[in-house]
């Protein structure tokens, strides 16, 4: 593959995006290929088809090979929440006597931590929430580390797994193609490293990824991912009860949700919507049935807090705002507003800060783009550590 350019699959629980991107100027990317194809995707139990799955890659990796000059030799893929499993460790070393961290220190300290935790499946990757030193001073920032004089190393350590299943199956799709190489990325962390600002992880931060399928709940504190939570709604729920309540076809539910405004108070019992199809109904109870459905994400969300957070009343938590992204968003007109009164938490809209790109469905595969461009940049460990989850930013 040409220098500087990396090639990454996004998934998604109903669509597949293969890109071909490389780093523009000021933080933007230069899209060399892409392509988007739907299947009949994934729960939180596994996909659907597998067959389904790996004929949506195949034909977007063909589809973008046709119209690319240079060779794809590897591959960024992103790991759903429903496929992920995240692990957290405290964990200490320590030195004989004081001495300079180094890159090699941190590297014994996550992989000693790894080899306590006795967790099924496969290891692909890790992140520290911070690191602290023997003055129990936090850093977020891997790099402030090094230099410093020390005889105790410690860190509050985030690993992420992967079923040998999964593994297996994603690794014979990518063979059959002629592709062996692949790094497996959690598409959780990796949107939380690219679209909440390095600082506002220094506390507690909330990330909702509502998606087509399924959606999941992402608790962030610094460089880590300290527990998270798939749950098998979305924006295909919605439109589900739509189809069964109101007696439509998926095209007219389809008009119905994306014309449809579920903020502020009771609208006009005789307020009518009209479909392209002539076909008028009541806007009142759309808007009842979209929010029926809305109800299922929203007591998810409150069981999530009841179970993990009841007894934890620290100002971090109680004002962390839930920070919404995701193409479950899209057209949903209120849907922030809806789902703050609901669970009693201010909700914020998160997206890429670019032309085109500017919407929350493109949240996943841009930030999976940009932590593949920072590990192309500087691979191996430095890779791994530094560049991908809390080095020092350019």
């Amino acid at each position: 593959m040409k220098n500087k350019r990396v090639a990454v699959l996004d998934i998604r629980s109903y669509e597949v995006t293969f890109m071909i991107g490389g780093q523009g100027v000021n933080d933007t990317f230069i899209i060399c290929g892409n392509k988007t194809e739907r299947y009949e995707g994934y729960s939180t139990q596994g996909f659907w088809d597998k067959n389904s799955f790996k004929n949506a890659v195949v034909s977007v990796v063909d589809s973008v090979r046709q119209n690319y000059e240079g060779a794809i030799d590897e591959v960024y893929v992103s790991v759903p929440t429903s496929f992920t499993s995240v692990k957290t460790k405290g964990h200490t070393i320590s030195f004989p006597s004081k001495r300079k961290i180094s890159n090699q220190d941190v590297e014994a300290l996550f992989a000693s931590g790894l080899n306590e935790l006795l967790a099924t499946g496969r290891c692909v990757e890790r992140s520290a929430m911070y690191f602290a030193l023997g003055d129990n001073r936090k850093y977020f920032d891997v790099s402030a580390l090094y230099g410093s004089p020390t005889s105790l190393l410690k860190g509050a350590l985030s690993y992420y797994f992967i079923s040998e299943e999964f593994y297996a199956f994603i690794s014979e799709v990518f063979s059959g193609l002629g592709i062996f190489k692949i790094r497996f990325v959690p598409s959780s962390l990796a949107q939380a490293r690219y679209l909440i600002p390095q600082k506002r992880r220094e506390s507690y931060a909330f990330l909702l990824d509502v998606g087509f399928l399924t959606s999941s709940l992402s608790v962030v504190y610094g460089n880590g991912i300290v527990r998270e939570e798939s749950f098998d709604c979305g924006l295909g729920s919605i439109l589900a009860h739509l189809i069964n309540q109101m007696q439509v076809e998926y095209s007219v539910a389809e008009e119905m949700l994306y014309s449809a405004n579920i903020s502020g108070g009771a609208v006009a019992r005789d307020l009518l919507w009209t479909g392209e199809n002539g076909a008028s109904y009541p806007v009142w109870k759309i808007n009842d049935v979209i929010k029926f459905a809305l109800d299922e994400l929203c007591e998810k969300i409150n069981e999530f807090f009841e179970s993990h957070y009841k007894d934890k009343k620290t100002v971090a938590i109680l004002n962390a705002p839930l920070l919404l992204t995701g193409e479950g968003l899209n057209g949903i007109t209120g849907f922030a507003e809806y789902l703050s009164n609901r669970v009693a938490r201010v909700a914020e809209t998160v997206f890429p800060d670019l032309p085109y790109y500017d919407k929350p469905s493109f949240s996943s595969r841009i930030a999976l783009l940009s932590v593949a461009l920072e590990g192309r940049e500087k691979s191996g460990l430095l890779y791994k550590l530094k560049n991908l989850f809390g080095g020092k930013k350019k």
